[in-house]
C-alpha cells in the first residue's frame, strides 16, 4: 500500500507518516503503565487505544508536514516507500505484541511468545541495536591506511 502511496504522493508522506507511527508507539507503550495504574484501566486495553489517539495526532502532523515540505527524491520512490511500509509494519507488530503481553501478565502463551526469536526482534529491536553498535565501533575506531 506505501509503494502506491509514495509513487502517487511521493516518498515524503509515507516517511512522516512511518516516523510519525514509531514516535506514537513509544509515547503510547511510556505513557501507558502509568496512566493504567492512575485511572486503574487494564494496560492491554489502554495500550492500543493511546497509540490509536497518539498515531491520529501525528498522521495529521504528517500530512501537515508533507502539504508544506512536498518533499519526495522522485527517483525511487515506490523503494523508499516500500521500507517506509515495513516500518510501518513492524510498529504494528510492536503494539501488538505488547498488548498481548499486557493482557496476559507474567503467565501463559504471552510469556513464551515474548522469548520467541522473531518477537524479540520486534519487540527489543535486537538486530538494529547489534547494527548501530557496531556501526558506532567502526565510527570510533582508529582508521587504517
Amino acid at each position: 500500500m506505501q509503494i502506491a502511496r509514495g509513487r502517487k504522493a511521493g516518498f515524503g508522506l509515507p516517511l512522516f507518516e512511518a516516523a510519525g507511527a514509531v514516535v506514537a508507539a513509544v509515547a503510547a507503550t511510556a505513557v501507558s503503565r502509568s496512566l493504567a495504574e492512575a485511572i486503574r484501566v487494564h494496560q492491554g486495553v489502554l495500550l492500543p487505544v493511546l497509540f490509536l489517539v497518539f498515531a491520529g495526532i501525528v498522521l495529521i502532523v504528517a500530512d501537515w508536514l508533507f502539504a508544506l515540505t512536498g518533499w519526495s527524491p522522485r527517483s525511487g520512490d515506490g523503494v523508499y516507500s516500500m521500507l517506509s511500509g515495513l516500518v510501518l509494519g513492524w510498529v504494528v507488530a510492536y503494539v501488538f505484541l505488547g498488548i498481548v503481553v499486557a493482557a496476559q501478565g507474567a503467565n501463559g502463551v504471552a510469556t513464551e511468545m515474548a522469548y520467541a526469536p522473531v518477537a524479540r526482534e520486534v519487540y527489543q529491536f535486537r538486530t538494529w541495536n547489534a547494527l548501530m553498535r557496531l556501526l558506532t565501533t567502526a565510527r570510533h575506531s582508529p582508521d587504517f591506511v
